[in-house]
């Protein structure tokens, strides 16, 4: 008895060495041992752009591209919650020594440093350091996991020869490989532009975090780090990084949000909007509930789904919200509420409806809720 139990144990840890030997490399350039994140962590994560050397050629990653991902990253441990706030890359800002820019030049003018400057200054928000991600790590770590199961809402079909970009998806639920991942989040020939293409980031970070989190996701985690290492650059010491770990390890809650304001000479920031957000999810301050009478709501539905819609909207109404109607082509994936700011009107609606609700800034834009009728089988 002794003896099997010893060779279960054997099999248990070369199971255990084979399943981590991915992680070599990262551990030996950023290892450490993961420990507990004792303070919120505030981080600037940069997507970087590929440069070109040719004719549909990228050059070596030097990560000195356009930021055409910016995101503003909150770890907060009290909650045990990630706060990622998207930073649309039309924001015009005053770069130090170079004058007006749009905030998505400030890598190439001065680097990740210059990118950390203008963040807080727009956001009033301290950045305790920054990661870089090029385009090459979300392919290989999407493909290591296996791709990343998402509803594609409606067509996008673009082709850049220049770049060597070709996107062509079909409307519906699918699982993305790191090719057509890397499109999907690309895309942004709609009427939206660059805030559509974030509000599909930020449904791509949603699927991704279900993905790492299922059993078959956590077996691929350590062959996905070890792709996407190479293509990422940090200031984080080694000791900062496994805190980061540790506090990864407790499976915080996710909320995402679009940095709030509207169109116009690029995106302009709704300053007293951004305040509220701020003070809720990087002060811990409580915001007052607020009234839902004359609330806006849009309602997202699908084909063949106009009747549900109407009896979602007289409910609405009955409780004192105005209704706005967005059909898409794909019916989407769940039945939710949604809210890019406290999401204390979200909680309330959701719990009256009998549906979940997340924070997100996947809502509609000029709404203040978003009811989304999926196809999971929820009713309203």
């Amino acid at each position: 008895m002794r003896r099997i139990l010893a060779l279960l144990l054997l099999a248990a840890l070369g199971a255990l060495a084979v399943w981590l030997y991915p992680l070599a490399r990262p551990l030996a350039r950023y290892g450490a041992l993961p420990k507990g994140l004792d303070r919120p962590l505030n981080l600037l994560v940069l997507g970087v752009s590929p440069e070109y050397s040719g004719y549909h050629k990228r050059a070596p990653e030097r990560f000195r591209g356009l930021t055409d991902t910016l995101l503003l990253v909150r770890l907060d441990p009290g909650a045990n919650r990630v706060v990622v706030v998207s930073i649309p890359r039309d924001v015009w800002v005053n770069l130090p020594g170079h004058g007006w820019h749009k905030i998505n030049a400030a890598n190439p003018l001065g680097g990740p440093e210059l990118s950390v400057r203008a963040v807080e200054a727009l956001t009033g928000v301290r950045v305790d350091g920054y990661v870089m991600v090029s385009l090459e790590a979300l392919r290989r770590a999407v493909d290591a996991l296996g791709g990343v199961r998402l509803c594609v809402e409606r067509p996008m079909h673009y082709t850049d020869r220049a770049a060597g970009l070709r996107i062509d998806l079909e409307p519906g639920c699918q699982r993305l490989d790191g090719a057509q991942a890397e499109a999907y989040l690309r895309f942004r020939k709609d009427a939206l532009g660059d805030i559509g293409r974030i509000q599909r980031q930020q449904a791509f970070f949603q699927a991704l975090k279900e993905q790492i989190l299922s059993p078959w996701g956590l077996l691929r985690l350590p062959q996905a780090v070890a792709q996407a290492e190479p293509y990422v650059r940090t200031d984080l010491d080694r000791e900062t990084i496994g805190r980061v770990l540790g506090f990864a390890l407790k499976r915080p809650a996710l909320v995402s949000l679009l940095l709030p304001g509207r169109f116009g000479n690029g995106w302009a920031v709704d300053q007293a909007l951004w305040e509220e957000a701020r003070r809720v999810y990087f002060e811990g301050q409580e915001v007052a509930p607020a009234s839902s009478l004359g609330r806006v709501v849009a309602v997202v539905y699908g084909p063949g789904e106009e009747e549900r819609a109407q009896e979602a909207a007289r409910r609405l109404r009955a409780m004192g919200f105005r209704v706005l109607f967005r059909p898409v082509d794909q019916t989407p994936g769940r039945t939710e509420v949604l809210e890019n700011g406290p999401g204390l009107l979200a909680r309330d609606l959701a719990e009256a409806l009998g549906v979940p609700y997340r924070v997100s800034g996947e809502a509609v834009l000029g709404a203040d809720l978003t009811l989304r009728l999926g196809g999971d089988g929820r009713g309203l």
